[in-house]
């Protein structure tokens, strides 16, 4: 009676174990879903994104709110006053919320001119950078148009 009430415990055990992991892996499984889901479908009309950096003390200021020129294409023009700085920088909304919080997809992404890299949301730490070869105007272009989203930057007209 003893040993098959051990066996018994020991079953609802593993029974519990067994539940515990699946909600877990579950609600795991459920945030990567929503972190590799296409961008598309996170940004709604309504929502505000800026360009967040260096260049504008890490604050959304409305200067830099981002302008969409197509569906899911975003643009800002930024004032670069030191050439050869490095401005680290990121996408994000007022907040800081994390479906609109876009850095780098890869570490030490450093965009280059013209030059798309990959970018993502959820990005909690992970900074974009630029170098600009020269003082100047320059356009930040968050492309969410296609499976993965990309940013780049490019002298502004």
């Amino acid at each position: 009676m003893i040993y098959a009430l051990s066996l018994w415990k020991e079953s609802m055990l593993r029974f519990v174990l067994l539940i515990i992991c699946s909600v877990i892996v579950g609600c795991s499984s459920q945030s990567t879903q929503q972190q590799t889901s296409n961008s598309n479908d996170l940004i709604s009309p309504n929502t505000a994104l800026y360009l967040r950096g260096d260049m504008t003390n890490w604050e959304a200021r409305t200067e830099y709110q981002f302008q969409q020129r197509a569906s899911h294409l975003y643009t800002v023009k930024a004032d670069l006053p030191d050439a050869g700085k490095t401005y680290h920088f990121k996408f994000a909304d007022a907040q800081w919320l994390p479906a609109f919080n876009y850095g780098a997809a890869i570490d030490d992404a450093v965009l280059t001119l013209n030059s798309p890299a990959p970018i993502r949301a959820y990005s909690c730490l992970d900074e974009l950078t630029f170098v600009p070869e020269q003082a100047g105007k320059y356009e930040f272009v968050l492309d969410l148009r296609g499976r993965k989203p990309i940013a780049f930057v490019q002298l502004a007209q």
